[in-house]
């Protein structure tokens, strides 16, 4: 069974490559700044009201981008063979049941998003859950000539969702970018950190605690992960939502070694690479997690090359997937950048520049630890463009 859907998975792959024009790795000049259009709007969470509360005006506004992603997740999921839909029903079907199992404040949340929506909680947990388990990113941390460090991400969702052979476009991917929003997580008036979500996502992908640290998680291919690891926590109740893991370390980690310490030594339901970037110069790391905790790997930027340290979905100590290379090319573009282009305009360009930037990307984020700077931008791949 498992050979059948490897054979039918490299003929998705291979039909769908075949249908994209020749293109040229080139890296991009001039980039920055988007039309201003393309900036993602801006919503404050209060962490002072009720968790139910929370999410109100946001899950209020986006009701619609919910649900109309969330329709189509359910409609591809099957692409994913019959074990994926098997979960996915037994999650649809027993939502409450799976929300009582989950801690707080994430329950009480995902309850009050539900209201908010009028979407069933069911399909509110199915929502999250997603964002776990189909995310494709880059993400670098570069540091200038004062010490100055800058982390930047492309975040690419909707891999093997609906490719339209007419417009050559990602269907999940299209429908994702009108929910991109930052958000601004504030306790007694004060911001505790920022983050960039998916409407109606309550763990953190990406985010910044000014002064003290930045993160991006980028998802890891491995058989021990994804919907094993949501059925053990379903029979076991052993591991961790990586965006809870994520989330519980923006709102209370005081340091870089903190956030460190917390996502390193947790059991989690999948794989992950975390790229964490400090305050002092030369702080930064990639923690390569397996879903338990045995394994882990610490790759620090002073081993990556000395000014930065980049990460793709592959094990930074393995070649990559020969039809999904991002490293090599980002790789050349920072080199051509060289240490004196390190900002936010450098590092824009070079997350603009093909294929790192591809058919599956719906943003890149921009982020200055020393300022708490985070800037979004809606990111669109122009043919001829790579699928991802």
């Amino acid at each position: 069974m498992i050979k059948m859907y490897l054979v039918l998975l490299m003929c998705l792959i291979y039909s769908v490559a075949a249908q994209v024009p020749p293109y040229t790795e080139t890296c991009v000049q001039g980039a920055y700044p988007p039309k201003a259009h393309l900036k993602v709007p801006e919503y404050v969470i209060n962490l002072d009201l009720p968790p139910s509360q929370r999410w109100n005006q946001l899950a209020s506004d986006k009701k619609n981008e919910i649900r109309t992603i969330l329709d189509a997740f359910k409609t591809f999921i099957g692409e994913f063979g019959i074990i994926a839909k098997e979960v996915i029903y037994f999650i649809d079907l027993l939502g409450p049941l799976v929300v009582d199992a989950l801690p707080q404040p994430f329950q009480d949340e995902l309850r009050g998003i539900s209201n908010a929506t009028g979407i069933e909680i069911g399909e509110i947990t199915l929502y999250n859950i997603f964002y776990e388990i189909f995310t494709v990113c880059t993400s670098v941390i570069a540091q200038s000539p004062t010490g100055k460090l800058y982390h930047a991400r492309n975040l690419d969702f909707g891999l093997f969702m609906g490719w339209d052979i007419k417009n050559r476009t990602w269907y999940i991917t299209e429908k994702l970018r009108p929910a991109i929003v930052n958000l601004v997580w504030q306790r007694a008036g004060k911001t505790v950190f920022k983050s960039v979500n998916y409407a109606g996502y309550v763990g953190i992908l990406t985010a910044v605690s000014p002064g003290q640290f930045t993160l991006s998680m980028n998802e890891r291919f491995n058989i021990d992960g994804g919907y094993r690891g949501i059925i053990d926590l379903i029979l076991t109740g052993k591991g961790t939502w990586m965006g809870f893991l994520t989330r519980n370390t923006m709102e209370t980690a005081q340091s870089f070694d903190e956030a460190k310490y917390m996502l390193t030594f947790k059991q989690m339901i999948a794989p992950a690479y975390f790229i964490l970037g400090g305050n002092k110069t030369g702080q930064a790391c990639v923690i390569t997690r397996n879903r338990k905790v045995n394994g882990t790997d610490i790759w620090q930027m002073s081993q990556a090359g000395g000014w930065y340290i980049l990460e793709t979905n592959y094990d930074h100590w393995k070649a990559p997937f020969f039809l999904d290379d991002r490293r090599t090319p980002a790789n050349r573009c920072m080199r051509n950048m060289t240490q004196n282009g390190v900002g936010i305009a450098g590092l824009f360009n070079m997350l603009s520049s093909k294929p790192v930037l591809n058919k599956l990307t719906t943003y890149t984020a921009l982020m200055q630890v020393n300022s708490g700077h985070l800037e979004t931008w809606l990111q669109y791949c122009d043919d001829p463009c790579v699928p991802w």
